[in-house]
């Protein structure tokens, strides 16, 4: 069994229903995942978590998942979602990821809704000492109320800065 984190997207769970649901879009993959671990799938209470997340900027969530290597791969290759390569342990330096693997993250960053001067302040350029924990913490630092819009049948993120649930917690979850 592997560990992995991702960056995926929020979706619309029930289309066309007023009010609109939102959920991480990990829960596509819930079935294969359970399976993997050996569980039925579905929430049964006192089970263990295989996948746990907390929502970010940019309807979005930071997530950590466990399964086997090909389910990784999957999941990796969904339309945006994002693995960080590499990097399990939130210690770990991330000194190693080439410059195209770092562009990636810069550039999801970035599509996120944050500023390169933002990320420039909180984080080094050169990134032999930047640690996991420190990118997924920067990225982890806020999130937007969401509401629905009506007129648009949408959902918007632009309402007041909300609480972002802490990385030791989604850490804890997924062990």
């Amino acid at each position: 069994m592997a560990l992995a984190w991702f960056i995926c997207p929020y979706k619309r769970r029930n289309p066309g229903e007023t009010p609109p649901t939102r959920y991480c879009a990990m829960d596509d993959f819930t079935g294969p995942i359970w399976a993997d671990n050996g569980w039925p799938q579905g929430n049964v209470p006192g089970s263990p978590t295989f996948w746990s997340e907390t929502e970010i900027l940019g309807d979005a969530a930071i997530v950590k998942v466990r399964a086997e290597a090909g389910t990784l791969s999957t999941i990796n290759a969904a339309p945006g979602f994002l693995r960080i390569p590499n990097h399990v342990d939130l210690g770990d330096t991330l000194g190693d990821l080439t410059a195209g693997q770092k562009q990636v993250l810069l550039n999801k960053a970035v599509a996120l809704g944050y500023s390169l001067a933002e990320i420039q302040a909180a984080l080094p350029t050169n990134w032999s000492t930047v640690t996991l924990r420190q990118v997924l913490a920067f990225l982890a630092q806020r999130r937007l109320k969401p509401r629905y819009d009506p007129d648009t049948d949408e959902i918007v993120l632009d309402g007041a800065v909300q609480p972002v649930r802490p990385l030791d917690d989604v850490v804890a979850d997924v062990a």
